[in-house]
């Protein structure tokens, strides 16, 4: 193994495609670049990683639509790569594809014998690519009793098929969480109450979200409660999903008590004209203020606060049920597949352990905190802590609707329409659009049993 030396740690976005549920732009400029340095550096102690795997000299295999690589996008290496070339001496080899062709791709790639190591984690994943074949099980090269696993194998636990797992929980995506964004200006003008500080003092429910919204708007037609990509999220929030796993079997849960309370609050801000459709970009979220929440991918704070530099953009959770206690939040697992007909299983499991690594140890996050500052100008210290926060799951318990992973009509169009139809005017009421698709989920289901 080639001797420890120093790296760096950047904020690294693993921006897969995922239908309706994905919150990160599709397409990525992934042209390489020379790469010149890293500008914030660490010293890797021999103990961080596994002396027993000597892969040096060798190269992992990974298919993607984008560059794990250094490209002219992101010029300075992620903390895993460098990690993975500096003390494992061992390098990445691109095999290219596209947002579109992605998955086609790997299915020609495996059938022909020229199986990449590894692809992106996607909703798709789980169960429907690993139900066909595309993927081998993981446990044969990742140590549950590892502490730095044994921090994720509950959440690894929620994906087994037929006993044995297939994802590797490296954390969530920092760029994929749906956040909901208001300007505090305005806020404070309006002499309505800082959501941020409401949450705190955990007053921050579905109630005062929606009479807030309506405060604000005041009956003008010209003004909005909210904006954006944002009621998956609000859903979810019911602490109940459409389609659940028990690790053994699919259940159809249209019935849920909760996601229909849920989905009752959309209706009534929907029939309050509360709702501003269409498509807004970050640019454009607060620049005219005519909109008090704006809900978008992480991705997005850094345009939204760009636009309007005088004022101040805070972020706060997405408000909890008031009959419970509890704020659920749908968290996006950052992983990657080990590919089926891949027999690099060292590369695989040092790959595997350098990426959790970066997600576990402190000071590796303290780094990529500092990096992320200095890369994004528009992001102030506190607000990154907010999203970072997100990150806990005693504070935030994971929402995971198992629906979007049934297959791609169930992912790009059924449960779009489900959580997205009420606000795009394809039904009238919730009971509407769940007898409507009760069979279709129930036939898809029926695919597992």
């Amino acid at each position: 193994m080639a001797a420890a030396s120093a790296f760096s740690l950047s904020a690294c976005s693993d921006d897969s495609g995922s239908g309706s549920t994905d919150t990160t732009p599709t397409e990525s400029t992934t042209a390489k670049t020379e790469w010149t340095g890293d500008n914030v550096e660490v010293t890797v102690a021999e103990d961080a990683v596994d002396s027993d795997i000597n892969i040096e000299g060798q190269t992992l295999k990974w298919m993607g639509f984008y560059d794990l690589n250094p490209t002219n996008d992101n010029p300075e290496r992620s903390a895993e790569v460098a990690l993975f070339e500096d003390t494992y001496g061992a390098k990445i080899q691109y095999i290219e594809t596209t947002n579109a062709t992605q998955f086609d791709d790997l299915a020609t790639a495996i059938l022909g014998g020229q199986s990449p190591d590894i692809f992106v984690y996607d909703w798709r994943s789980f169960p429907y690519d690993i139900n066909k074949g595309q993927y081998q099980p993981i446990d044969s090269i990742v140590d549950w009793n590892d502490p730095m696993w044994a921090d994720v194998k509950d959440q690894a636990d929620l994906f087994t098929w037929k006993g044995e797992h297939y994802i590797a929980p490296f954390g969530y995506g920092f760029n994929d969480f749906q956040i909901l964004m208001y300007n505090k200006s305005t806020v404070e003008s309006m002499g309505l109450d800082d959501p941020y500080e409401l949450y705190e003092e955990g007053k921050w429910d579905w109630d005062v979200f929606v009479d807030m919204m309506k405060t604000f708007t005041g009956g003008d037609e010209s003004l909005y409660g909210i904006s954006g990509w944002w009621t998956n999220a609000f859903v979810y929030t019911a602490g109940d999903t459409i389609v659940k796993y028990d690790g053994t079997n699919f259940t159809n849960n249209l019935y849920s008590q909760k996601v229909e309370r849920a989905q009752h609050v959309i209706e009534d801000i929907w029939s309050n004209g509360l709702v501003k459709r269409g498509w807004v970009g970050p640019e454009a979220a607060f620049v005219s203020n005519d909109c008090l929440f704006y809900s978008m991918g992480t991705w997005a704070y850094e345009g939204a606060a760009a636009a309007v530099p005088d004022d101040y953009i805070q972020v706060v959770p997405f408000p909890k049920d008031p009959d419970s206690d509890t704020y659920y939040m749908s968290k996006r697992i950052v992983s990657h597949m080990w590919v089926k007909g891949s027999d690099n299983a060292d590369c695989v499991k040092a790959w595997f352990n350098v990426n959790r690594l970066v997600n576990y140890d402190e000071q590796y996050k303290d780094i990529t905190k500092q990096k992320f500052l200095t890369n994004n100008k528009n992001w102030p210290e506190e607000v990154y802590d907010i999203v970072m926060s997100y990150y806990d799951d005693d504070k935030f318990t994971f929402a995971y609707d198992y629906g979007y992973g049934l297959s791609d009509y169930m992912n790009s169009e059924v449960m779009t329409l489900l959580y997205e139809g009420l606000v795009n005017e394809q039904f009238e009421s919730w009971e509407q659009a769940r007898e409507e698709v009760m069979n279709i989920v129930d036939s898809e289901i029926a695919n597992y049993s």
